[in-house]
Parts: C-alpha cells; structure tokens; sequence
C-alpha cells in the first residue's frame, strides 16, 4: 500500500536497494531479525533504513514475508538474473511509478494534472511543493534514482529525465482518458441541473403570469420530451391569448448575462420571430421572491442580429465543398 510508505523518510538509495536485494535478501528465507543484526555489525550496512527498503521492495513486489522471515519471490528471483545497473535503476523507477499511479491512492501523492511540459525545459515537471512532505521518502527515492532532477533555473522544480517521457505517457494515458471523462459527465450533469431547474422556475413563473387564463392548464414544459423543438415551454403571450403564442426557450446564467445558444433554437426563433422569447434565468437570484427573469422577444433581431451581445465560437465545423 502506497501509505505504508509515507510512515518511512528514508527508503533508501539505489546503492542501498541494490545492496539489500542482492546481499541481504536471498530466495531462501531469512529471519529479518537476523538481517538487521547482520547490518548493525557491518559498517556498510549500518545506518542503512533497512525497514524502509524492504517495505518499498514490497511496495514493487519484489519480495514476499511470511511470519517473521522475508525473502525474494518470482519477480525479485528474476531481476537478480539480469542484474545490470542501468536496467535496475530505470527498473525500480517504472515500477514505482506504475505501482503509484495505479493505485487508488496516487492522488494523495501525485495529481496527474500536476505533470506539466515545460519549454524551456524542454521536458515535463512537476512543482516540488505538490508532493505532500509525508510522501518526501518517496520523492527524495525518486530524485536519487535520477527520475527527478532539480531545476538549476527554477526554484521548487523538479524536472523529469526525457527518458522516461514515453513510459509516463503510457502508465498516465488511460487515467487522464478517465479523468477526462468523468469531468465531462460531472459538467454535463451540472449543465443539465441548472437547465432544469430554470425550465421549472419559468413553468412555474408562466402559471403564475397567466393564472387568469382559463386554460392555463396548457402550459407545458416541452423539452422533457421533445428535445429538438428549439424550445423548451410553450405558453400564451397574454391573458387574452386564444392558443398557445408563445414559444420560451429557457437559459440560465450565473453572475455574467451568457449562453449557448443551439444552431436549431436559432433557427426556430428566425422562423417565429415575435412569438419566441428568451427568457434569461440569473441562478443566484432566482430564488429571490421579488425577483423577474429577463424576458427578450423575438430574439433573432434583438441579440443574433444585435451588435452589442456578442458571440464566442466554442468549436466550428469545417468541411471541404470540394470534395462533395
């Protein structure tokens, strides 16, 4: 568990690692008691966090404990086979990392959105003070490791070696995918609450207006249903009003007067003129007893053709007449 490493600020060097994995801890078996004793007599060995390194071989899977004995399983058997320091060094680093990013935990210690490219750099970084200081263990582990570097331009920054650019974007990849998705459903279903809680503020707000009318009853919230008729209520325009004359498409906004506006409630509100209203909806106010909506009629003249709202294209569609 990526907790169990922030309780150690030392997990070691890689010289120390390597020291561990290949003097001290064998396929057979090994009392730990026993190999803390051995380091306590060796001035190689003696202030070395042995408790942390074996926790963090652990962490990668490279050993197993059973009862108080700790030894090397299948993976640390076969990295011993193939011990060069180059392949070990970039070896430890890519299973911390996977280990780290694929837990669940890994926002504790690391955002993914925190990993930024940096031009001047050349190469992603991250700011040193993101790293929470209970997981400064792993993070000092990692900049031994050479994963890490210093800036020598910045202060606070840490600059990723180039090498392991590839490897970060493949283990990063199908989080940020993830990540990307679910905060597109979180804004979309955010979108959809105001949406409808305005329609049902304006609803309401109609009934109220036209509460005289004896077929008041007719005024309907259309878009729960009808999602393409460019609008979402239908009402009367007056008390007076014999059929349903009034076509209200209903937009929400919070502190600034702003909305999307669909290429087909554009159209049907060219197509209808005066008889469609915009009815523009302030969030922060609509519970306001005293408060009124901004009611704009035939809004194709007074916005689309208006020089004083103004458009921001979001995205356009292109597409090549040559070619049809």
């Amino acid at each position: 568990m990526l907790t169990d490493l922030k309780h150690y600020d030392n997990l070691g060097t890689f010289e120390e690692i390597k020291y561990v994995l290949t003097i001290l801890i064998s396929e057979e078996p090994k009392k730990i008691s026993d190999i803390e004793k051995f380091c306590q007599r060796n001035t190689v060995s003696y202030n070395m966090p042995l408790k942390g390194i074996m926790m963090l071989l652990s962490f990668i899977s490279l050993v197993s404990f059973y009862e108080e004995e700790v030894f090397l399983n299948h993976e640390g058997s076969k990295l011993k086979v193939s011990m060069q320091d180059n392949f070990l060094q970039e070896m430890f680093i890519k299973k911390i990392l996977s280990k780290i990013i694929f837990s669940e935990e890994y926002k504790d210690f690391l955002n993914i959105e925190s990993f930024n490219y940096d031009i001047v750099h050349e190469a992603y970084i991250v700011r040193n003070n993101e790293i929470p200081l209970k997981y400064s263990g792993i993070r000092n582990l990692l900049i031994n490791l050479e994963f890490f570097k210093f800036s020598t331009q910045v202060r606070n920054l840490l600059v990723i070696d180039n090498i392991y650019s590839e490897f970060l974007i493949e283990v990063i990849k199908p989080i940020s995918r993830k990540l990307s998705i679910e905060k597109f459903k979180e804004i979309q279903l955010q979108k959809e609450k105001y949406g409808e809680e305005a329609e049902a503020y304006i609803l309401s707000y109609e009934k109220k207006r036209l509460a005289g009318h004896k077929t008041c009853s007719k005024i309907v919230q259309v878009s729960k249903i009808d999602v393409n008729a460019g609008y979402d209520i239908v009402s009367y325009n007056s008390l007076d009003s014999v059929y349903l004359d009034r076509f209200i498409e209903v937009k929400s906004y919070s502190r600034n007067q702003g909305f999307y506006w669909t290429r087909n409630e554009i159209a049907v509100s060219l197509k209808k003129k005066s008889n469609y209203f915009l009815y523009l909806v302030d969030r922060d106010k609509m519970d306001q007893e005293k408060y009124r909506p901004l009611i704009i009629p035939n809004p194709y003249e007074d916005i689309f053709e208006n020089q004083n709202w103004k458009r921001e294209a979001q995205s356009w569609f292109f597409f090549n007449e040559g070619e049809l």
